[in-house]
């Protein structure tokens, strides 16, 4: 399956709302826009999917219809994926992904084919990878100042044990990760 050179998703995140309610949980509003025409059930899923993410992590995500504040683009790769960008990367990387924050915002590139390819490379679910791909990028957009982590969903490289984990639904934020997101404002 080979799909077209842009993706552009737009998350607007005007702030995380304090809950109203016990019980209700504090809500990142997202908004997407399918420029390339990636078939609707794989997006669907993979919103589900981030959905779900979010949710293990204490937060909602409503899809609003908004100006944003942050961007992610997804892209077919980085920088068509020679010269410079490959370099830099490595011929092997497991990048998938950069988050990128300038004085008129911030934009995370996903890069589509690297996470195909490992959807196929490991045999699991494309939409659910790229789910998880996303949530790490909103992750470092949600968390500016957090490196990578040693483990879990913001693990700077992913080996076959975190594209697993991604499968398998249990690709987590850490503790702290969780509360500095719900502490974002």
């Amino acid at each position: 399956m080979k799909w077209s050179i842009v993706i552009v998703v737009m998350l607007t995140v005007p702030r995380v709302a304090d809950a109203a309610e016990p019980g209700q949980l504090p809500v990142i509003h997202l908004e997407m826009r399918n420029d390339a025409e990636v078939p609707a059930d794989i997006l669907k899923r993979s919103q589900d999917q981030l959905v779900r993410i979010f949710r293990d992590a204490g937060l909602g995500v409503e899809w609003a219809e908004t100006g944003p504040r942050f961007t992610v683009q997804m892209v077919a790769s980085a920088l068509g994926s020679s010269g410079a960008a490959s370099t830099a990367m490595g011929a092997e990387s497991t990048v998938m992904g950069v988050a990128s924050r300038t004085p008129t915002g911030a934009t995370a590139q996903i890069f589509v084919s690297k996470v195909q390819y490992l959807a196929r490379t490991y045999r699991v679910d494309a939409s659910r990878l790229l789910a998880y791909v996303v949530a790490h990028e909103i992750g470092h957009l949600l968390l500016p100042r957090a490196p990578h982590s040693v483990t879990g969903l913001m693990k700077a490289d992913w080996d076959s044990d975190q594209v697993r984990e991604a499968a398998a639904g249990s690709l987590m934020f850490t503790g702290t990760q969780i509360k500095r997101l719900h502490a974002f404002r």
